[in-house]
C-alpha cells in the first residue's frame, strides 16, 4: 500500500514551512492588497467576493465556506456590495431558502479595473524578475490555483 503523503513528515514540514514563509510576502510583494483597497475604496473581503462571483453566482453559504467567514457575517458584506450596485441577491427557484449572489455589469467593470491594477503591479516585477523566473512563477501560481481548488475546507 502506498504511503499517504500526510504520513510523510518531511513533506508536511516543507509545505507548512513554505506557506509560513509566503504569508508575509503575499500581501506586500506579490500583490499590494493595501493599494487595491485604497484605489477601489472597498475592503479586501469585498474584492475577494467579487473575484469569487466572477466564476458564477454563489450562495451565501458557498461564499461563507470559501472565505471562512460565518454566514451571518457574509450578509452585511453582500448587502454593502448590493448597495454599491455591484451584485444582486436572487432567491433560488429550486429552494427558496437559498439566496444566490450574482455579479452585475457594474461589478464586472469594477473587477476589470482591479484586474488591470494587478496587471500594472505585475508589470513592475520586470525590474526584479527575469523572463524565465516570471514564467516559472506563472506556472507555479497556476498549479497552486488548480490544486487549491481541489482542497475542501
Amino acid at each position: 500500500m502506498p504511503k499517504k503523503w500526510n504520513e510523510d513528515a518531511t513533506l508536511v514540514n516543507s509545505l507548512s514551512g513554505n506557506l509560513f514563509d509566503l504569508l508575509p510576502l503575499f500581501p506586500k510583494r506579490v500583490i499590494h492588497v493595501d493599494e487595491l483597497v485604497r484605489v477601489h475604496q472597498m475592503p479586501f473581503s469585498h474584492i475577494q467576493i467579487l473575484i469569487m462571483l466572477s466564476q458564477g453566482p454563489m450562495s451565501i453559504g458557498q461564499i461563507s465556506d470559501r472565505l471562512g467567514i460565518a454566514k451571518p457575517n457574509i450578509t452585511p458584506l453582500v448587502d454593502s456590495l448590493r448597495d454599491d450596485g455591484l451584485v444582486e441577491r436572487v432567491r433560488s427557484e429550486q429552494d427558496r431558502r437559498i439566496v444566490n449572489v450574482h455579479l452585475l455589469p457594474e461589478g464586472e467593470k469594477r473587477l476589470e479595473a482591479i484586474r488591470e491594477d494587478i496587471a500594472k503591479q505585475v508589470t513592475e516585477w520586470r525590474e526584479s524578475l527575469s523572463r524565465s523566473e516570471a514564467k516559472e512563477l506563472n506556472n507555479a501560481l497556476g498549479s497552486i490555483v488548480r490544486i487549491m481548488g481541489t482542497i475542501n475546507n
